[in-house]
């Protein structure tokens, strides 16, 4: 697993820390979760969450604006097309920006090779973290199992019918995402089945 919160330490304004994605992983789960522990929530005001894409970039340059100066966290999810644009919009903020200010990026591979370039600027000046995913049905089900904290377990007041169904569902959640290797066989198309399809999942299930 990541050690975002160690990673987090060692970034600043200066430094964004770079998610390289591997398939079905989610690195805003991750985000948020830590965010919530040392007061950065959407809630709050405090957090920004901006999906980089075609007319994005004045949502983003606002975000980058406010959240450097009043020490917010922001993380940008991108594909990799769009870091061209995002390295630009970053620049200005490196120096004299408010010591909390963070800066998350998680980017998706390009459809295309030639697309797939990542700017110099965000390479040499990011710290890196990468997730490769378990390759193997107990080490699945135990990342599926254990990505839900004790608040979780403990959300439904009848906490032995949750639990009861909350197992079988990461036993399912993770033979699902185990299957893409088998190609298109079986599937109308192609789909990741991260971990937030799989905590949509279980917040169906509570409320149920």
């Amino acid at each position: 697993g990541m050690d975002l919160a160690k990673s987090c330490e060692e970034t600043g304004p200066a430094t964004p820390l770079f998610f390289i994605l591997s398939p079905g992983a989610d690195p805003r789960e991750d985000t948020e979760m830590l965010g919530k522990k040392l007061g950065f929530t959407v809630d709050t005001g405090r957090f920004h969450n901006i999906s980089l894409g075609q007319g994005q970039e004045m949502v983003a340059e606002a975000a980058l604006k406010k959240a450097a100066r009043r020490g917010h966290w922001v993380l940008f999810q991108a594909i990799v097309k769009w870091l061209g644009t995002l390295g630009e919009l970053l620049e200005p903020y490196s120096e004299e920006s408010h010591p909390d200010f963070h800066v998350f990026i998680s980017a998706e591979s390009a459809p295309t090779p030639e697309e797939h370039i990542i700017p110099q600027g965000i390479l040499e000046n990011s710290n890196k973290i990468t997730s490769e995913p378990p390759t193997r049905m107990p080490a699945n089900l135990h990342a599926a199992l254990y990505s839900f904290d004790q608040d979780t377990l403990e959300l439904c007041t009848r906490e032995g019918e949750f639990k009861g169904i909350l197992f079988p569902l990461c036993y399912f959640h993770t033979c699902v995402a185990g299957r893409p290797k088998f190609g298109p066989r079986g599937w109308n198309g192609r789909y990741q089945f991260s971990a937030r399809d799989l905590a949509v999942c279980i917040a169906i299930l509570c409320n149920y």
